[in-house]
């Protein structure tokens, strides 16, 4: 019941006013590492009532990359590809979505000398060091169970520690400039270089696994693609017919030294993902395990072309004016104007990014009251692009795009939650990602949900207009922008303001609000 959930978390709000508290102190390490809401971890020291608390709570959906096996991920193919740009892409979305702790490893900044096998085991230890921790703090022991004998309070600390620290850990490697990192054993760019990475990565430990991601690209329009849209990030001129032809002889001279995964059997006994013209061919070979099958199934959706997404919350609703948590409430005068003008802004800008002429887009809202009622005035008219007859900004549905659910605190104030559950509030507040509301949700709850809506806003090319919540923006805003998502829940979203965000496979996301009214009077507003 709530006052049995209360007195537990007085537990934390008491001990958590001392910060310097050994204990307290490495169960946040811990929560860190191990993969647990940081609003747990009172419940997982010892009591008078539970002498011997449980040590690590199960895993979540949104922590599920801090379990199982290491694994060390290295991206092969030939130039211009886009290697670097899945490289991050891949972190970003590890990280983001799955807790995974991953690190980039760029063989080009490993490169000290010229002499290959010296580089080769300045990066192999590289990556060693940081897959066993040993460039890093280590983990605080956990205070051992009452009434142990050293022997045991020592066993009961390696056991927790090696389940806090043998987790979840990913090295994604890649080179910068294939071409100049050729010869180093860490391209894998031929079946001796692949093996000699799999000794490596073997003698790394039993628990770290290797993963190669072999990138082809045979349609030459994509190749050009890509060498534009590289230039042009990095801010050179207009790519010339000369430009494309003299990257074109460099990749054709590569090839001919390069070797391919053989699909022969004798590389058979590796794991292994060939990823064709960005997802329209996928070829899989022994990935098994959590991470390694969210690897492959991400991969098939991502694209370098130009992504242009823009988000924007519901018009002001009553529960809004009301400061009132959750519900289902509908908008309000305000809330209504916004739509109409939102209305606008889509036919004259998302369905026409020249100014001109119609372009196809995509319109996605959750299936709350407040964001239909947004949306109602968006016309979807068939248009002709591309040579398609296209339903413009037809209407998508997503109850994944739902504001969190608060739970037993539907219809409160924040102030009123404060007042009457005092230690509940105190839980949100030291950890508003992991705290879960009673009976409700949690930020990680939210994350778990939109991963499969992110796999499909990947792999599309044409803009879209996503009308959703606070909650749930701050998340997709943050995972876009490649921002840590600890730091997510107090992004702040604005009413009756579209954020366009725009990234490619070279350059940085970009960001323009574009604010489009009616302004509320203060006496009118509260969230």
């Amino acid at each position: 019941a709530p006052e049995r959930r209360d007195a537990r978390a007085s537990a934390l709000c008491a001990k958590s006013h001392r910060p310097k508290s050994h204990r307290l102190q490495g169960h946040r390490a811990a929560a860190m590492s191990a993969g647990y809401a940081k609003s747990q971890e009172h419940l997982l020291v010892q009591s008078e009532h539970n002498p011997l608390p449980t040590e690590l709570p199960p895993p979540i959906a949104a922590l599920g990359g801090n379990q199982g096996d290491m694994h060390v991920v290295v991206l092969i193919g030939l130039p211009e590809v886009g290697k670097p740009f899945l490289a991050k892409r891949m972190r970003q979305y590890l990280r983001f979505f799955h807790g995974a702790d991953c690190e980039l490893f760029d063989i080009c900044d490993q490169m000290p000398t010229e002499s290959v096998d010296t580089n080769s085991a300045v990066l192999t230890k590289t990556i060693s060091d940081w897959m066993q921790f040993k460039s890093r703090c280590p983990l605080p022991p956990p205070p051992p169970p009452a009434g142990c004998d050293g022997e045991a309070a020592e066993a009961a600390g390696v056991y927790k520690g090696q389940k806090a620290v043998d987790s979840g850990r990913c090295a994604i490697v890649y080179g910068s400039n294939s071409v100049s990192a050729f010869e180093e054993k860490w391209s894998g760019s031929s079946k001796e270089r692949r093996r000699w990475i799999q000794s490596e990565v073997k003698n790394m430990g039993r628990s770290v696994k290797l993963i190669f991601v072999e990138v082809k690209v045979t349609d030459p329009s994509l190749v050009r693609r890509n060498i534009q849209i590289k230039r042009q990030a990095l801010g050179e001129n207009e790519t010339s017919e000369e430009d494309y032809r003299r990257v074109e002889a460099s990749i054709r001279a590569y090839a001919k030294l390069y070797v391919t995964l053989q699909q022969d059997g004798s590389e058979e006994d590796m794991s292994y993902v060939i990823f064709i013209n960005y997802g329209q061919k996928v070829v899989t070979n022994r990935m098994h395990g959590f991470l390694r099958m969210r690897i492959a199934q991400f991969l098939s959706t991502i694209h370098t072309e130009t992504h242009t997404i823009y988000l924007t919350r519901h018009g002001q609703s009553e529960y809004n004016r009301l400061g009132k948590i959750g519900g289902n409430s509908g908008v309000t005068e305000y809330g209504l104007e916004y739509a109409r003008r939102l209305a606008k802004f889509a036919e004259e800008t998302i369905c026409k990014e020249d100014g001109a002429n119609a372009n196809k887009a995509r319109l996605w809202t959750s299936s709350m009251r407040r964001t239909n009622e947004t949306s109602q005035f968006i016309e979807h008219p068939e248009v002709d692009a591309d040579g398609d007859n296209w339903l413009q900004m037809s209407h998508r549905v997503y109850r994944n795009l739902d504001e969190i659910f608060a739970g037993e605190y539907e219809g409160l104030t924040y102030e009123e939650v404060a007042s009457r559950h005092q230690d509940e509030a105190f839980l949100r507040k030291v950890d508003k990602i992991g705290y879960r509301y009673p009976r409700g949700e949690s930020y990680y709850d939210i994350i778990s949900r939109l991963d499969p809506l992110v796999h499909e806003l990947e792999s599309y090319h044409e803009p879209i207009l996503i009308v959703s919540h606070q909650a749930v923006l701050r998340m997709m805003y943050a995972y876009f922008k490649g921002s840590d998502r600890m730091d997510a829940p107090r992004i702040s979203i604005p009413l009756h303001t579209v954020i366009k965000l725009t990234y490619n496979g070279w350059a940085q996301c970009c960001e323009e609000q574009v604010y489009l009214g009616p302004d509320v009077p203060k006496n009118e507003q509260s969230t």
